[in-house]
């Protein structure tokens, strides 16, 4: 019956049977959120690293024992090792001491008065550099045929033939060259503007020519290699960023010069006002002394009345005898009367005032 199979208990067999119950239905995990079934999720497993070898440690020991079998001769001389830095220092710096030397022999074997091609009259032989390449000297003489009637053009060239880019030109008279000399310089030549000068071999004491380290001007400058090129270009930004500095720190000066000053002026507005104030309030203590003194100088004068208005009133009463009595105290009524109406005055005036 149903009440049988209740007090026997759910899944229990027959009275007496003592099996266990069996265990719980298991949970399903559907309809369950997804940060929830996160919860459940099993770990990654461990990442598998090599077991760690133990190394055996090498045992030091002092030399001092075998000190005793060191050799006690004198070494032998380090042979002197030159890195391949040194050795092109080196190579560099013979070099220039060997172009020294030849300039030297040079400079003093140079004498252009035994120049052969040197041919003319020194006085009316005008100097022209820069020229292009491609100018020949009978472009040369039409260009500068314009100043004076010329006598001779001579063009230098090397060993190889090629033009060296400068020329020498004689003309018959002294005031063409001086006409060439100061009105065709940076005349423009094949695209090229040449530079004009006099000849100095021979007229100036002492001269020596550009390739014997002489001549005027810091000579040709080639272009620099890559590596002075950014070094100059640092050098550059560093001064651009040093003088952008000075200049801020001079706005900033200024800045604080002009904050000082707007200082200045107020504190001198405040003190300017203070002053005013402290005018506006020796004023006001001035009207203010004045008027206790005008205040005091009523009173005295109201005591010298009422002193008289006494003296009168004796009189009279010494006149009158005692029956004038009733009278006298009207009169002092009407006194004490007069004095309170001109007490209330004064202080209606006093307020008015303030």
């Amino acid at each position: 019956s149903s009440g049988g199979s209740d007090s026997v208990g759910y899944g229990r067999g027959p009275p007496g049977d003592r099996r266990p119950p069996p265990p719980p239905p298991a949970m399903s995990a559907q309809g369950l959120p997804a940060h929830i079934l996160a919860l459940f999720t099993p770990r990654p497993p461990p990442q598998h690293l090599p077991p760690q070898v133990k190394k055996k440690t090498i045992k030091l020991t002092g030399c001092a024992e075998f000190v005793d079998f060191l050799p006690t001769e004198t070494p032998p001389e380090r042979e002197s090792w030159e890195s391949p830095l040194e050795r092109k220092a080196r190579r560099h710096r013979e070099k220039l001491d060997k172009h020294k030397d030849e300039l030297k022999r040079l400079a003093t074997d140079y004498d252009p008065h035994k120049d052969p091609n040197a041919v003319g009259d020194p006085f009316k032989t005008l100097f022209v550099a820069r020229i292009s390449y491609d100018t020949t000297e009978k472009k040369l003489k039409r260009e500068f045929e314009v100043f004076g009637s010329i006598k001779r053009v001579r063009m230098v060239y090397d060993q190889k033939g090629k033009p060296r880019g400068y020329a020498f030109i004689e003309y018959e008279h002294e005031r063409d060259l001086k006409n060439a000399y100061k009105q065709g310089d940076g005349k423009k030549i094949d695209g090229r503007r040449v530079m004009v000068d006099v000849e100095r071999g021979r007229t100036v004491e002492g001269w020596m020519p550009r390739r014997l380290g002489g001549g005027r001007g810091p000579g040709r400058q080639g272009k620099p290699s890559k590596k002075k090129a950014k070094r100059l270009a640092a050098e550059a930004l560093e001064k651009g960023k040093e003088k952008d500095k000075e200049k801020e720190g001079g706005k900033e000066k200024e800045k604080d010069k002009e904050r000082e000053r707007d200082r200045d002026r107020d504190r001198d507005r405040d003190r300017d006002r203070d002053g005013e104030k402290d005018e506006k309030r020796k004023e006001r203590d001035e009207e203010k002394h004045e008027e206790k003194k005008a205040e005091k100088k009523k009173d005295k004068d109201k005591e010298k009345d009422k002193e008289k208005d006494k003296e009168k009133d004796k009189e009279k009463r010494a006149e009158a005898g005692g029956g004038g009595k009733e009278k006298t105290k009207e009169k002092d009524r009407d006194r004490k009367r007069s004095r309170d109406r001109s007490r209330s005055r004064d202080r209606k005036a006093k307020k008015a005032r303030d």
